[in-house]
């Protein structure tokens, strides 16, 4: 079964191209993430998994497995699992979607080298949760302000927050609900039913192709990110009003995501994301309103930033060169006196 499957994948998998391949896994390592005995991986490698160095002792570029892994159909693959756990919360009911929801938000980011640089600058986007109904409290800036820094609050309008530092913690509880609504404007709707129907496969992808939407045209495989500047853009060769949005998922703790945010017909600013239908197709029970595209759904897990796509939510400087950094992200749920749905 985990063999079939794997082949099959293989024969729609869109491999990274060389010019942006990692090959960071090896040869063990693959056979976990796969899922798969070495006759099985030896198999792929002969019907053209990419792969680099000798025979028997390969790298491969972790998104091409995680990607193969994902579309396998298995079941039983470490991506399939860990998309399964962590979108459970599709499966819940309409009531849970929409409902106010309270979680603690953690962001670091700090200077990924062994000694930073000098004149480091370190920058964080601020949730923004009141653009859509929400609210930030508590909110906590580490280092605080000494005047060498900027500082924007979500109650200002600001949409970062930077400190002349090797690193930057932000730390705060977001109050976020959900909305549900159809969509009016006739445009909009066969917009979003035509991009439904072009049955798209979101795929991770290296950060130089996250925003390109000619995959999409070329190869069928979107990031949110892409998708998002795609459904924009149909959006406005229709003379609809649309932005594109970037922020965190509650229980997607290693994904920035990406949607877009459309004025209907009615006036209303509505939500659009392309990619939680996507998502929605890998994970049995998910509830039926993520996937419809007559209906605008912005659920209570999205926090969102002020950003729009191709914007960073983490970026480190020093020396007067953007440099590599450690981005952490924790989201949990924020203590109250009645329990929440998971």
């Amino acid at each position: 079964m985990t063999a079939t499957g794997l082949r099959g994948g293989l024969a729609t998998l869109f491999a990274i191209p060389p010019e942006h391949r990692l090959d960071d896994v090896d040869r063990d390592s693959a056979k976990q993430i796969l899922g798969c005995d070495d006759d099985t991986l030896s198999a792929l490698l002969d019907h053209g998994l990419p792969a680099s160095g000798d025979r028997g002792a390969e790298h491969f570029d972790s998104r091409d497995l995680f990607n193969l892994a994902l579309y396998s159909g298995t079941g039983t693959t470490v991506p399939e699992q860990a998309f399964a756990y962590s979108l459970r919360w599709m499966r819940s009911s309409t009531d849970d979607l929409l409902a106010p929801r309270a979680s603690r938000l953690e962001l670091r980011v700090a200077c990924a080298a062994d000694r930073c640089g000098p004149a480091p600058t370190s920058m964080l986007a601020l949730p923004r949760p009141d653009r859509c109904g929400g609210a930030v409290s508590d909110l906590t800036v580490e280092p605080a302000d000494d005047g060498a820094g900027r500082t924007g609050h979500p109650d200002g309008g600001g949409d970062h927050v930077v400190r002349a530092a090797s690193g930057l913690a932000v730390t705060a509880t977001v109050h976020t609900t959900g909305e549900q609504s159809r969509l009016r404007s006739p445009e909009l709707r066969a917009i979003a039913a035509e991009f439904a129907a072009m049955e798209l496969r979101w795929v991770k992808l290296p950060a130089a192709l996250q925003d390109d939407v000619e995959l999409i045209k070329t190869h069928g495989v979107a990031s949110c990110a892409s998708a998002s500047r795609y459904l924009a853009q149909l959006c406005a060769a229709a003379g609809i009003p649309a932005v594109t949005r970037i922020g965190w998922v509650v229980g997607m703790l290693d994904l920035v995501h990406a949607w877009v945010e459309v004025e209907d017909a009615d006036g209303a600013t509505k939500v659009i994301d392309p990619i939680f239908a996507l998502f929605s197709a890998t994970v049995r029970g998910t509830n039926p309103l993520l996937r419809d595209p007559a209906v605008a759904l912005r659920t209570n897990r999205l926090i969102p930033t002020g950003l729009q796509v191709g914007r960073p939510v983490a970026e480190h400087r020093c020396a007067g060169e953007p440099s590599a950094a450690r981005t952490t992200t924790k989201i949990l749920p924020a203590p109250t006196r009645h329990r929440e749905s998971p």
